[in-house]
Parts: C-alpha cells; structure tokens; sequence
C-alpha cells in the first residue's frame, strides 16, 4: 500500500479498523465512505491484476535467450548413389545465443521501470477516485442541507398561510392574498419532493464508489461548516513535486535511460553458439561438430536507436518543467478560489444570514399589524432561503477547492468534511 494511502489512514483518525462495508442504516462518516472505496472499488481491484501481469512480465523480461535443439539430416532420398540412405549424415546439435552488453538485466530493468510507471498511474487513479468519493460526499451533505431548507420555506409558507387566513377572517385582508399563500405551499411541497429525490440520487452515487448499487446508510454525518484553512501558497507550492503527474514523468524519464542503455548495448555484437554430433551412416563413425556465427556492423546499426533513445530521453525534463508550471498556475487559481470561498462562507454566515432572519422576524411583525404587504414579506422569507442556500454552496465550494488542492499536492485527503 502506497504511503500517502497509510497517511491517510493515520489523518483521518482511525482509532480501530472499519468494516468492508460502510454501516448499514447509520449515519455514514467521510473516513468511512474513503475505506470503502479503497477496500472494494472494483477499478482499484482491478488494478491488484495489473500489477501482478507486471510482475510476470519482469519475470520474462529477464530471461535469457533460450537453447535450440537442431537435428539435421543429409544426403538421403536423392538420386542415384543419393537414393537410399547408404550416405546419410545425421547432425543433432544444441545451439544459443550469447547475448553480451547484460541486455537481459537492461530488459528486466526495463520491465522494473514499467511496473514502477504503472504503480504511479494505480496512485493517481487511487487519489482521483478518494477524491471523487469525498466530493460525492459533500454533494449528500449538501443535498440534506438543501431538503432541511426545503422543509423550511414550506413550514414559512404554512405559517404564512395562517397569518393570512386570520388576516382574511377579521377583514384586514383580502381573499387574494389567501391564494397567494396556498399557490406559495403548493410550490414549496413541490420543491421539497424533489430535494428528497436528488438526496436519493446522490447518496446513490455515492454507494457505486464501492461498488453498491443501494445506499446502505441513513444519511451522512458532516460539519458542513467547520471551514478550516489551508497553509500559506508558498508552503503548499512545495508540496506539488508529489503530484502524480510529476511522479508519472519522473518515472517515465528514468523508464527513457533504461531503454537508452538496452539500446547502447546492442552495439555489442550477440554470438550464435551451437554443437553437437554428426553421424556418418557410410562408416557408422560420429564426431562432433561446433560453429559460431559472429554478425558486423552491429555498431552502425544501433546508432539509430541509440539516437532516437537519446533525444526521447532529453524531451522528459522539459515535460516536466512544462507540466511543473501548468500545475503551479491551477494551484494558484484554487487557491484564490478557496480564499475567497473561506472569506464568503464567514460573511454569509455571520452577518447575512443572522440579518435575514432578524428581518423577517420584523416583517412578520409588521405584516400582522398592517404596516408591511404580504409581497413584503415573502420577498423577506425569499431573502433568508437564498442566503441559507448560498451559505450551504459556499460552504461546500470550500470544501472542493481543498479537496482539489490536496489532490494537486499528493496529500491526503484529510478533508472534504469534518465529522
């Protein structure tokens, strides 16, 4: 297991091993819904096979080349003194390839660097599919927000429907306002059943991370609003040198020097190698016979290779630098967003939303003794669901950006939401 996985682990604050599966009926937590996914994403399982061909394929690699059995057989079923076999000669011989340079280690380290790069890839997957679950789990967070909000604009609306109907019976208002209100309650039932069915969709979406096709807990537990700050940019600039993708090109440069080398050792020629023993049927004699076969020019004919190995070879640091400021850029931009996500969230939820809700306290107050319209005092109940619901999603904005940026730096994904 890789060691940012067993970081992980350690942040979240397991004090004992979870289960395969998330709990049943129970509130779900992030550390939990994370588990799952590691111990039964079948694209994670999937990669366990990988490896494994890997492995067999360093195995292969580094072989040697294999020995020859040759059996050769002349002068029969010709013509003439050649027509029986009064003159056969047999020759059964063993042969092999010699090959010099070390080429089957050069292979294998070959193979080696592969595996390696295929590692970093099952990494990076790893880390984008935690960090998809943590956003998956955010957006149920967010979805139970969005039904307690919808549950809320229709207990205003009921109550609202009661002011007016006092208003009505005693004459201070007229029958209008009343289907005003019913329209009012009919919508917000209307909204409230499909906030439970996108709660539904997401906490669906959430179980197929590991594999479920039913949501297997009641709901999850989250402090939406426990926004707790990353470090400085400088600090977390330093931390992307274990992004996966830069990993990735260090891993593939180092994979581009051991094919450099296997492509410079065949500038040392290979010796075929073969002996055995010729039977001579006209004398019934035997005696053994041994050759070599030595090829030229095998320096020449490697030049390209090596050439093309080379200049493959010198292109990976600039891929990475490349890829280095591209990344740097994206780590800006997040940052700025959560900056600006973090100071948001705290305006809205210490000034905006505790105005709204002292506002239309008065405008309730006001409506019944005359002083505001009811259009008033809807658009103060409208005031303090929007602010609410914008509280939630700036909220949760925060949370995806760091999740982002710990994905971008090949951090652990201690966030997505406090528990």
């Amino acid at each position: 297991m890789p060691i940012w996985i067993v970081l992980l682990l350690g942040i979240l604050g397991f004090g004992s091993s979870f289960a395969v599966e998330p709990p049943v009926q129970n509130p779900l937590t992030l550390d939990e819904a994370l588990v799952a996914v590691l111990e039964n994403n079948p694209m994670l399982l999937a990669g366990d096979y990988q490896a494994q061909a890997a492995a067999a394929k360093i195995r292969q690699a580094q072989q040697s080349t294999p020995v020859n059995v040759k059996l050769e057989l002349e002068n029969f079923a010709g013509s003439g003194k050649f027509s029986g076999d009064d003159l056969l000669e047999a020759t059964l011989s063993l042969g092999k390839i010699l090959e010099l340079g070390n080429k089957a280690g050069l292979r294998g380290d070959i193979a080696r660097n592969e595996a390696a790069l295929l590692g970093n890839e099952q990494d990076a997957e790893r880390l984008d599919l935690l960090a998809e679950a943590a956003r998956r789990f955010i957006h149920v967070v967010v979805d139970q927000e969005r039904l307690k909000i919808a549950r809320d604009k229709l207990a205003l609306a009921k109550r609202t429907a009661a002011i007016v109907d006092e208003r009505v019976r005693v004459g201070k208002s007229p029958d209008t306002e009343r289907r005003r209100t019913r329209i009012a309650m009919a919508r917000a039932e209307t909204e409230l059943e499909h906030a439970e069915h996108e709660l539904a969709t997401s906490r669906l979406k959430l179980a197929t991370q590991w594999g479920k096709t039913e949501a297997g807990f009641s709901s999850a537990r989250a402090s939406l609003f426990a926004l707790n700050p990353l470090g400085s940019f400088d600090q977390l600039a330093q931390l992307l040198e274990r992004n996966p993708d830069l990993t990735r090109y260090a891993s593939e440069q180092r994979l581009a020097e051991a094919r450099l080398r296997l492509a410079q050792s065949r500038r040392r020629m290979d010796i075929t190698m073969s002996g055995g023993v010729r039977y001579h049927n006209i004398t019934d004699d035997s005696a053994l016979v041994l050759s070599a076969s030595i090829p030229f020019g095998t320096r020449s004919r490697a030049a390209p290779g090596i050439e093309s190995s080379r200049l493959l070879s010198d292109r990976h640091p600039l891929l990475y630098k490349q890829r280095q400021l591209e990344l740097h850029a994206s780590l800006f931009e997040l940052y700025q967003e959560l900056s600006h996500a973090y100071s948001a969230s705290q305006t809205l939820r210490e000034q905006i939303v505790p105005e709204a809700k002292l506002a239309l306290r008065d405008y309730e107050t006001g409506y019944r003794s005359g002083r505001y319209s009811l259009l008033e005092l809807s658009d103060a109940q409208k005031t303090l669901l929007d602010a609410r619901l914008e509280s939630v999603m700036t909220a949760a904005d925060f949370h995806k950006y760091r999740i982002e940026i710990e994905r971008l730096t090949g951090q652990a994904l201690s966030t997505g939401v406090p528990q």
